[in-house]
């Protein structure tokens, strides 16, 4: 280790004991509030809406290749009914349901909180269109409140896919929402998503609303997830409390100093670390 190096090491150290014991605020996120809607494979578009029929696009939405379609359907169960429901196109692989807690109290039904596409335990609704019927056995979620980033947006912010943050919501009556999941991929674009029940917890306003990530802790359960690589840290100088905060899998990038106390924690916890 050079001269240099240990310069480095030094003064990395040396901000870090003097820095507060709390991350500082990030810069902000698009705050969007999504409404309850539904996604539908192209046989349940013909379904619903009639054979040969396709999603038409009446806006776009914020994550790129995505909109507001302008079928609309009818989401009903033996308990209740809601009335004029989004459609969200493209046609996607799977039918999905997503609604607040509040409308599971309105159909009568126990809808688990999860992250989109991920239908374990989801709950069974009939949906009703202009040309039929189609019932939805296992696609009704609660969507669990995530952040849409790019692979620099995770850089810049120093957080990875997966990941479980708390978001400062800046509106007119502030919230702090835990749990927040990062979710990562070149297809999206910056933006943070709570839903109608939240939105209407925080006085949110749309087109004029911003989160900040304010903690960073805790990991998504989702395998198929975690294991993106993703840059667990974008600094220079990994610190043996950096260190502590990283789970696995730990990716940095090429000529990532560690401090000897850091490359203990790696060692002790049988961390392998990826470098790109």
């Amino acid at each position: 280790m050079n001269e240099s190096q240990m310069r480095q090491i030094v003064d990395a150290v040396l901000a870090e004991i003097s820095s507060p014991s709390s991350p500082a605020v990030s810069s902000p996120v698009p705050l969007e509030a999504s409404a309850r809607h539904v996604h539908l494979t192209e046989e349940a578009v013909a379904r619903l809406f009639g054979a040969g029929e396709k999603l038409k696009s009446l806006r776009a939405l914020s994550q790129p290749g995505e909109f507001l379609a302008e079928q609309r359907v009818k989401i009903v169960t033996s308990k209740g009914t809601l009335e004029n429901v989004a459609v969200l196109g493209p046609a996607r692989g799977a039918v999905q349901v997503e609604i607040s807690s509040t409308d599971c109290w309105t159909l009568g039904i126990k809808a688990p909180i999860r992250l989109s596409g991920d239908l374990r335990g989801a709950a069974d609704v009939v949906l009703i269109g202009p040309a039929g019927l189609l019932e939805a056995p296992g696609s009704t979620i609660v969507a669990q409140r995530h952040i849409h980033m790019t692979l620099a947006d995770a850089a810049q912010f120093g957080l990875r896919q997966g990941q479980a943050v708390c978001l400062r919501a800046e509106t007119a009556r502030p919230v702090t929402f835990e749990d927040v999941i990062v979710r990562v991929s070149e297809k999206f674009a910056l933006a943070a998503h709570i839903d109608f029940d939240e939105a209407n917890a925080c006085g949110f306003v749309p087109g004029n609303s911003v989160g900040r990530v304010v903690r960073c802790e805790g990991a998504c359960t989702d395998a198929a997830i975690q294991n993106m690589p993703i840059l667990s840290s974008d600094a220079k100088v990994v610190t043996e409390r950096l260190a502590k905060a990283m789970r696995p899998p730990v990716v940095l990038r090429q000529g990532t100093i560690l401090t000897p106390a850091a490359q203990d924690v790696f060692l002790h916890a049988k961390v392998t670390i990826t470098y790109v």
